[in-house]
């Protein structure tokens, strides 16, 4: 195994730590708002901050989760082209795609991180429980950033990505 291939196992596997972590965090968020929306309806008393708490568990589930998606290439794609490209061809478009989206990500999180910074000094708050807008951001400017090293790892590593196509078509 290869210095980069060892580096992709271990960026997976903390990836996929991440993306369960914000996937946990919504799963309980979503019992509270069970909850809520249960002793609304019987107690007649609801549970303050929901929709605050709701909003911040999707931001973490969403942008924790985004690292690993572009590790494992889980995004939406049509490949009815690139299905017929050899392996090398493939994995040189594989990489030049991972490269134009680490540019992307960059971008965005240059341009988030400016907007992050303007919210930051207004002191903007939540609108129930006055949660600094900052800890909303937090998470997508982690899992973007994140997901700039992961698009990047996945640019590096052309001959594995030329190994993954192989084996998932000897496999079909």
């Amino acid at each position: 195994m290869t210095t980069l291939e060892r580096l992709y196992d271990r960026a997976d596997r903390g990836a996929q730590w991440l993306a369960a972590a914000g996937v946990a965090l919504l799963m309980l968020m979503t019992l509270v708002l069970m909850a809520d929306i249960s002793t609304r309806r019987t107690l007649n008393f609801a549970i303050l901050g929901t929709i605050d708490l709701t909003q911040l568990a999707v931001m973490l589930a969403v942008f924790f989760a985004l690292p690993l998606a572009f590790l494992h290439d889980s995004h939406v794609n049509v490949d009815f082209f690139t299905s017929r490209l050899p392996p090398r061809a493939l994995a040189a478009l594989n990489c030049a795609v991972a490269l134009l989206s680490t540019a992307l990500l960059a971008a965005i999180v240059w341009f988030s991180l400016g907007q992050a910074r303007i919210q930051f000094a207004q002191g903007d708050k939540s609108m129930t429980l006055g949660i600094p807008m900052l800890v909303y951001w937090v998470p997508m400017l982690l899992g973007t950033a994140l997901s700039v090293l992961a698009a990047l790892l996945v640019a590096s590593l052309p001959g594995l990505l030329c190994l993954r196509e192989i084996r998932k078509r000897e496999r079909m």
